[in-house]
């Protein structure tokens, strides 16, 4: 674990071609933990974003194109050249901001339950609404958004119990921020089409925030590959992680050094 404050936290596990975690919104490198066992050929680096885990949030107000400065920054401090990036939701994002720049020597980018899309009007609204839920009762939002986030969450409550825990020790203006960050963010639908194949489209069948037959006419309008797993949610990693590490693990082993 890192604890420079002049970059994100961050961890280091195994030896092999590099390959960089971002976790989604609440989230933090503690979600990977189950997936990097099954990668055994990588060096994953897992960050936690802006105000997430053990990283601090940053005076200004948070954007995702300061989110993804500060990810550039981290990436610099360790000394990494060419890698693959797999993005779960928020994550997601970053990785999309990340790959427009061209002096990043990426291979893969894989969106674990993200998308490219910007927030719609409703959907901006919204993120307005649940910031005044945050700031009136953190856990009265956390224990109402994250069991959502899971098809059938009756059959992971221990995972949905340690997942508020965690974001329950976030700061309540790191929530809201990271709302309005993502509220605020621009359409990505082109660096997609850009990547093609490169890209790669892990979707749930019921995820209750990306509709995938949206998603899936977006992958064939952009030409990126394109993975549905049925029957889960926005939560794969814990959901159908035997499935999740095993589309990782085809997606990544076409990886080298050249």
């Amino acid at each position: 674990m890192n604890k420079n404050l002049n970059t994100l936290n961050y961890r280091i596990v195994g030896e092999g071609y590099p390959v960089v975690f971002l976790h989604g919104f609440l989230e933090s490198n503690a979600m990977w933990r189950k997936v990097i066992q099954g990668l055994p050929n990588i060096k994953a680096i897992c960050i936690e974003l802006p105000g997430h885990g053990e990283s601090i949030l940053p005076k200004e107000d948070l954007s995702l194109e300061l989110i993804t400065q500060w990810v550039k920054i981290t990436l610099e401090h360790i000394g990494i050249e060419k890698f693959s990036i797999v993005g779960h939701s928020l994550g997601g994002y970053t990785a999309l901001h990340l790959a427009e720049d061209e002096h990043l020597k990426l291979n893969q980018v894989v969106l674990l339950h993200s998308h490219p899309w910007a927030d719609p009007l409703a959907k901006k609204s919204d993120r307005n609404r649940v910031a005044k839920i945050v700031q009136y009762s953190k856990i009265l939002f956390l224990k109402e958004a994250i069991p959502r986030l899971y098809h059938k969450p009756e059959r992971f409550e221990t995972q949905i119990n340690h997942l508020i825990e965690d974001a329950y020790n976030m700061d309540e203006e790191a929530i809201v921020q990271t709302l309005y960050a993502m509220r605020d963010r621009e359409d990505k639908t082109e660096v997609l089409k850009i990547l093609g194949k490169k890209a790669h489209v892990i979707q749930g069948e019921f995820d209750p925030l990306i509709d995938a037959g949206d998603m899936l006419k977006t992958a064939e309008k952009t030409g990126v590959n394109y993975r549905l797993i049925t029957d889960i949610g926005h939560m794969g990693h814990d959901e159908s992680t035997d499935e999740v590490v095993t589309l990782l693990n085809q997606i990544l082993e076409q990886q080298s050094y050249k």
